[in-house]
Parts: C-alpha cells; sequence; structure tokens
C-alpha cells in the first residue's frame, strides 16, 4: 500500500552500530525508527520477533543515512528475514529544494542494492515505511511531500520482488493518537512501537 499521509524522518547523531548475532533468524537494519526502546527491550523488531517465536539482531543505528550508513549494519549470515528501513535522515538537507529529487534517487537505488544483497542469499526483505506526522506537528513535517514520495518508491519496489514486502505503519499509526508517539513527535512511544511490531509480525507471517 502506497502511504497517503504526511510521514517523518529521523535526524540524531549517529552512533555504535551494535553487535552483531549471526545465529538469530532476523536482521534488522536501519535508523532510530527501529533502534527507538532498544534498551528497554519494546523497539520495533523486538517487539515482531517475540509475536512470531523468532530471534533479531537488531543494528539499526540512530541517525544512520541510508545511503551511506546502513550497508555498515550488514552481516554476513543467512538471516530469514532483513527489517530495513531508513531514508529520512538522507532527505532531511534537502527536502524542497532542487536536490530531493536526486536524493530520492540515491535512497532507491541504495534499498534495491540492500535488497539484492539479502535475497541473493535465499533471504526475504520488510521494507517498513515511516508513520504519518502527527496532528501536532514535528520537527520533520517539512518532509512529509518527500517522505510519502519515499514510501511510494519503497512500496513499488516491493510490489516489483516476490521476496520483498512493504509494511505501511500508516495503518496502525493514527496522527490524532498523540499516545503512540514520543514526546520529540519524531519517534514512537512504546505503544506506538508495539502496534508497529504487531503489524511488522502479521505480516511477515501472511508472507511466509
Amino acid at each position: 500500500m502506497y502511504l497517503r499521509r504526511p510521514v517523518l524522518a529521523l535526524l540524531l547523531l549517529a552512533g555504535c552500530v551494535p553487535a552483531a548475532d549471526p545465529g538469530a533468524d532476523w536482521l534488522a537494519m536501519g535508523d532510530s525508527i527501529l533502534a527507538w526502546h532498544r534498551a528497554e527491550g519494546g523497539d520495533i523488531p523486538g517487539v515482531a520477533a517475540d509475536a512470531a517465536g523468532v530471534t533479531v539482531s537488531n543494528r539499526a543505528v540512530s541517525g544512520a543515512w541510508l545511503t551511506r550508513d546502513v550497508a555498515r549494519q550488514d552481516v554476513d549470515a543467512p538471516y530469514e528475514w532483513l527489517i530495513l528501513t531508513g531514508g529520512g535522515n538522507d532527505l532531511r538537507p534537502d527536502c524542497g529544494t532542487p536536490r530531493e529529487a536526486e536524493a530520492l534517487d540515491a535512497i532507491e537505488a541504495e534499498t534495491a542494492r540492500l535488497i539484492a544483497a539479502r535475497t541473493g542469499q535465499g533471504g526475504r526483505v520488510a521494507l517498513v515505511g515511516y508513520y504519518p506526522v502527527s496532528v501536532a506537528g514535528g520537527p520533520f513535517a517539512p518532509c512529509a511531500e518527500a517522505l510519502e514520495a519515499l514510501g511510494e518508491r519503497q512500496a513499488a519496489l516491493a510490489a516489483a520482488d516476490p521476496a520483498v514486502i512493504f509494511v505501511d505503519t500508516a495503518e496502525v499509526i493514527d496522527p490524532a493518537d498523540l499516545s503512540l508517539y514520543d514526546p520529540d513527535l519524531v519517534h514512537p512511544s512504546r505503544p506506538g512501537a508495539t502496534r508497529i511490531g504487531a503489524l511488522l509480525a502479521a505480516r511477515i507471517a501472511a508472507a511466509e
């Protein structure tokens, strides 16, 4: 499903990549959408893995750019599923400028490369889209149109490859429900992350 509502991105200082668990069933890569609540065990990939009864190695890093950082999170191991998000941080400097289209093209190309690297090993990929900006706004509301375009490109990549699914988080994040957002209006709250994790698990189960 294509994103039809404003969506939000992330822009935080990048940190160190968490240690890999090559024995896990799933691998998660991306930015702080997937990293948020990891310390307390409430991150989106962790919630999804718990629901599915599997293990996940979540290597997502806050502030990661898809085009320059996320590839370093990859692991040469035969994970069943790669959970992937990203591109918001890449777009942030170029939203509404002549460079926006070029940034979108670069994100799409790198996403396709990451997908091919994983599916080439027999794995599958779940692309997790960004959710809507809340009715209260947020720091990345000015990038809403660019991020919506990113979601459309992610959905198109998934539609073109039977080994890939697109998870439209707008299905479970109501922009009028501020309890689903962190106070920074960027990241998901624990309830928000739980909803997205449950959706992710359901979409993966339906695709298997």
